[in-house]
C-alpha cells in the first residue's frame, strides 16, 4: 500500500447532473489508493467554492493522509483546468475490505 501518494487525473468536461463534483471527488480518492482490496465509502465529506457550471473543464487530484490496515483517510480537489482554482474539496474515509 502506497502513503501519500499523489494522482492527477485527464481533465474531464463537468456534466449536469446533480452530484457530479462529488463523484468527482470520490472517484479521485479511490484513484490514490494502489491495493488491490475492494474500499466502502465510510464518509465523505465536500466543501464547495467558486460557483462552477456544466461544460467547465476541470481536473482532479488526490492524497491519501493516513492508512491503518482497515481504513483509508484521504484528501481530493477539483480544480478548473483554465486557472487552477479550487471548486470543491473532499476529505473521505474508506473501509479497506480484505477477504
Amino acid at each position: 500500500m502506497i502513503i501519500d501518494a499523489m494522482t492527477t487525473s485527464e481533465p474531464v468536461r463537468l456534466t449536469d447532473t446533480p452530484g457530479a463534483l462529488a463523484g468527482l471527488l470520490e472517484t479521485a480518492q479511490r484513484a490514490a489508493f494502489s491495493g488491490a482490496q475492494k474500499l466502502n465509502c465510510v464518509s465523505l465529506a465536500i466543501d464547495v467554492g467558486p460557483s462552477v457550471g456544466p461544460g467547465e473543464t476541470v481536473v482532479t487530484d488526490a492524497v491519501i493522509n493516513r492508512a491503518t490496515r482497515s481504513l483509508l483517510f484521504v484528501q481530493s480537489r477539483v480544480l478548473r483546468q483554465s486557472d487552477g482554482v479550487v471548486l470543491a474539496t473532499g476529505s473521505g474515509v474508506y473501509q479497506i475490505v480484505t477477504p
